[in-house]
């Protein structure tokens, strides 16, 4: 074998590992024919991954429920089947998806929506793994309808993306109604509606999270549900507009909004 053709031999041996690993314990594992130390349950339109050896939480096997669930609050299809891998550990986690860090996260879907991860932290802090599940399927379903770029783009407006999600899964792990009235009438919930709310001095994922689930669940009863269903669909196509396009379904910018939403709670007039 010539010199030049052992580079090659070298490059493709090297290439053909790195995929390998990819598939069986990387960032392909969701699409990988062959899951290493994980059982499956397969239902109609989801295949659920779990650790072998691991008795599988019941509520799992209500996810095409959820899915059902899903499309009606969205009154809009998840039209790919979903894969659901409940992660052993973190480190296995981090391996499905190494550009989240850390390990404050309960779950998470990348932009293209058709795999979800479940992580450790769930059963850690003793969450319903349901909640997460279908805070997960709404970005699925926004994300399944759209286009990758614009999918990349929905974080731009966390308060909408988020605080849609935590509604349409009516999550509870991020605190009661009176945690939020408590904390509201201290802060100033203004800033939470910026493009990077996360650089806020301060800021508490926990309490954003109900600020914007409260917030979209005032302004549906106060506009009503055609109006969400109109920014939702806009948003879904011009995510980089996302307060132009508030101003043009709700005829009021996104700021004067919030702060009528702020003073209707602290003034007890609106309760979640």
């Amino acid at each position: 074998m010539t010199f030049k053709r052992s580079w090659k031999f070298l490059i493709l041996a090297a290439v053909s590992i790195g995929v390998g690993y990819a598939l069986l314990a990387g960032p392909l594992f969701a699409w990988s024919p062959i899951k290493p130390g994980y059982d499956v349950i397969r239902l109609e339109r989801a295949d659920v991954y779990f650790g072998e050896g691991v008795t599988p939480d019941p509520v799992l096997r209500n996810v095409d429920q959820f899915i059902r669930d899903t499309e009606q609050f969205h009154q809009m299809q998840l039209p790919r089947r979903m894969t659901i891998i409940v992660c052993r550990s973190w480190s296995d986690f981090h391996r499905f998806l190494p550009t989240v860090p850390g390990e404050s996260v309960g779950a998470a879907t990348p932009e293209f929506g058709t795999v979800t991860y479940l992580t450790p932290k769930i059963q850690e802090m003793k969450f319903d793994p349901a909640e997460f599940i279908r805070h997960e399927l709404s970005h699925a379903v926004l994300e399944q309808n759209s286009t990758l770029w614009n999918s990349i783009r929905f974080k731009q407006s966390p308060w909408f993306l988020e605080g849609l999600a935590v509604l349409a899964g009516n999550q509870r792990a991020y605190g009661s109604w009176d945690d939020f009235e408590r904390r509201i009438a201290q802060q100033d919930i203004e800033p939470l509606f910026s493009h990077q709310p996360y650089r806020t001095p301060g800021f508490d994922m926990r309490f954003a999270y109900l600020t914007w689930r409260y917030f979209l669940e005032w302004t549906t009863e106060k506009r009503g549900r055609a109006a969400i269903q109109q920014y939702m669909q806009g948003f879904m196509k011009r995510p980089q507009e996302a307060e132009q396009l508030f101003s043009e379904v709700y005829g009021e910018d996104l700021q004067t909004a919030v702060r009528s939403f702020e003073a209707a709670v602290r003034s007890k007039q609106w309760r979640g």
